[in-house]
């Protein structure tokens, strides 16, 4: 432990300072807010379970009700009578929003990737880095995304789509790029954007900001796209399940996909033409 001197007020040393700034602050950042997504992923888990048994006694009645020909009981937690009526109503009517785990997200420049990993759950093999600062135009952005690629997913240079803008961003992707995007969305990916132009830098950066819109829309699109093609074949199942027609067949694995944009002061919400992303900060 070093002494006070007059340029050192504190007890400690200049690496142990060093230190608790750089390392141990973060974490303990980090920890609090893993306590706070435990506490909250508790309470969604308790609702969700409450409303899946109450959906298991909607089935249940259909069923019996097609097989004896007999009317459908009224459900009573959706009557809508008085204000708790209202309530479950409005809970199985939750926009599409609230209905999505979080996915995209902000922390702080210089953020430790191995950081964002720990407070993200994602590995080190599945984490793709790629610098804003690097995007000149919009075939940078994926060109450098498609090289990023974990094995499996990397496409060649050539697949490269045409030049998109947010007013022609509903124009289909090549059909490369595309399928690199839903196979990415099949597994598990953690993409940080480095040195994203926060509030007080995107008027100077509106060429960066409209790409990072861009790739933000592209993935909740692919991401979209796949979820919706795996509840087609829930729903199938489902009904296959009911009709005693089963098959060893299981929906298709729908996989996990995080985009971190690492800046200064970066905003609550990210406009994609006619979309705004809500993003989280992680710090």
């Amino acid at each position: 432990m070093a002494g006070r001197t007059p340029s050192n007020a504190s007890p400690f040393s200049p690496e142990l300072q060093t230190f608790v700034v750089t390392k141990y602050d973060p974490l303990l950042a980090i920890v609090r807010e893993l306590n706070a997504r435990l506490q909250a992923s508790e309470k969604e888990r308790m609702r969700l379970e409450r409303r899946v048994q109450r959906l298991e006694g909607q089935v249940i009645s259909l069923n019996d009700a097609v097989e004896t020909g007999t009317k459908l009981k009224p459900t009573p937690d959706l009557e809508p009578e008085g204000q708790a009526g209202r309530h479950a109503v409005q809970e199985l009517l939750e926009p599409e929003e609230a209905l999505v785990a979080p996915w995209l997200f902000s922390c702080q420049i210089g953020t430790p990737t191995s950081a964002l990993q720990v407070l993200l759950e994602f590995s080190p093999d599945s984490t793709l880095e790629v610098d804003c600062k690097m995007w000149k135009r919009e075939e940078d952005l994926w060109i450098l995304l498609l090289e990023e690629m974990p094995d499996g997913t990397d496409l060649p240079v050539e697949t490269v789509p045409p030049p998109l803008t947010i007013r022609t961003s509903r124009r289909p992707f090549s059909r490369g790029t595309r399928r690199a995007l839903l196979e990415l969305c099949r597994g598990e990916a953690l993409i940080l954007l480095r040195n994203v132009p926060g509030r007080r830098e995107a008027p100077n950066n509106p060429t960066a900001i409209t790409l990072v819109a861009i790739l933000a829309a592209a993935l909740s699109e692919a991401w979209s796209v796949r979820f919706f093609l795996n509840l087609r074949y829930c729903v199938c199942w489902f009904c296959a399940c009911l009709t005693v027609r089963v098959e060893a067949a299981e929906p298709e694995a729908l996989g996990r996909v995080a985009l971190v944009l690492d800046g200064n002061d970066i905003g609550s919400r990210l406009r994609a033409g006619r979309k705004r992303f809500r993003i989280e900060p992680l710090n």
